[in-house]
């Protein structure tokens, strides 16, 4: 067995060695060898290439993806400039479908419409760091598209779930006038440690587990029938019309541990309008929510094992060289490897 252990690790870094690092960037004044069109570096690269998308004023396009990739922009700062911009990405199928788009991820980017999966059986996509500028659905998952992990991204609309299943909805930010998560029946949906501003409520929501999660709301109390069966644990709710309140759980849910119409004393953050990205919406020393999430951290974006960064930018190095001191061992011996990495400088 051990063997084999061996075997599967060194296979591991000859991949990782042998995968193609692509640096992508469409302004006249790019350095030598650099591809202009994001879709033609993603159609001509193999299954396991990492693509580096450079800031540009120009947005990249409609961008279809058929195998795993590795696609990194540069982070984002919500403002009017310089990004490494997309209009949409489509996660498709071969057309000869002997591979598809699972295990891709999406990180860094500022998407000016959406993420869209159409075809089946495309799984395992992990979609953070990115800002969605768009108002309207900004994730479509159409077709059994499960095992999704969408994470530490600026929504300023939904994530259409389309009762798919396995889908982990984490450290988000919504910055409002929307539903933030729509037309979901599964058990296998979780939604914990988002902030979801000027909210009214999940819709169309069922059977789901949602934790940890700030509500600030933009109507008064939640009447019932779009979302139910769904179990509410340690959030905390607020509405600034001190004449509405908004009950946690809501009609036709279930739930403890929940903290009902409490401040959550963002720092400077608005708590009756759409998320500002000027003010702070981290929680004062003295807020309700501190360390008061089922897991021991705080309620909303900033708990949990990956709190949300704002423009979170490219953090994965690249491999540049790989060396085995003892390539010939015994059973039982340990493998000596030296790596050398360096970072991404987008």
């Amino acid at each position: 067995m051990k063997k084999y252990i061996l075997l599967a690790v060194i296979l591991t870094f000859v991949i990782m060695a042998q995968a193609t690092i692509i640096n992508v960037d469409n302004k006249a004044n790019r350095p030598s060898g650099y591809l202009t069109n994001l879709q033609l570096a993603v159609t001509n690269a193999s299954a396991g290439d990492t693509l580096y998308v450079y800031p540009s004023n120009i947005s990249y396009g409609n961008i279809n993806i058929k195998k795993q990739l590795y696609l990194f922009g540069s982070g984002y700062d919500g403002k009017i400039g310089t990004a490494s911009k997309v209009d949409y990405f489509y996660l498709d199928t071969a057309a000869t479908p002997s591979s598809n788009s699972s295990g891709t991820v999406i990180q860094g980017f500022t998407i000016e419409r959406s993420v869209n999966c159409y075809k089946n059986n495309i799984k395992d996509i992990k979609i953070t760091g990115n800002y969605f500028s768009y108002y309207g659905n900004n994730i479509n998952l159409y077709t059994d598209c499960s095992g999704w992990v969408i994470s530490n991204n600026y929504l300023s609309g939904d994530i259409n779930i389309s009762n798919n299943n396995t889908i982990v909805i984490t450290n988000n930010v919504f910055k409002g006038n929307s539903y933030g998560i729509r037309t979901s029946n599964s058990s296998s949906i979780v939604i914990s440690h988002n902030l979801f501003m000027n909210w009214g409520y999940l819709n169309n929501v069922q059977n789901a587990t949602v934790s940890n999660n700030i509500f600030i709301c933009n109507t008064g109390s939640y009447t019932g029938g779009t979302m139910n069966n769904n179990t509410f644990t340690n959030n905390i709710s607020y509405c600034s019309n001190s004449s509405n309140s908004y009950t946690l759980p809501p009609t036709g849910n279930t739930g403890s541990g929940n903290l009902e119409n409490q401040n959550p004393l963002f720092v400077t953050g608005s708590l009756s309008n759409n998320y500002d990205d000027t003010k702070d919406y981290h929680l004062q020393s003295s807020s309700p929510a501190i360390n008061a999430a089922s897991d021991g951290t705080d309620i909303g974006q900033y708990g949990g094992t990956e709190p949300f960064v704002w423009g979170k930018a490219l953090t994965i190095p690249s491999v540049t060289e790989m060396f085995i001191s003892n390539p010939i061992i015994n059973q039982g011996t340990d493998i000596n490897v030296n790596i050398k990495a360096k970072k991404a400088d987008l």
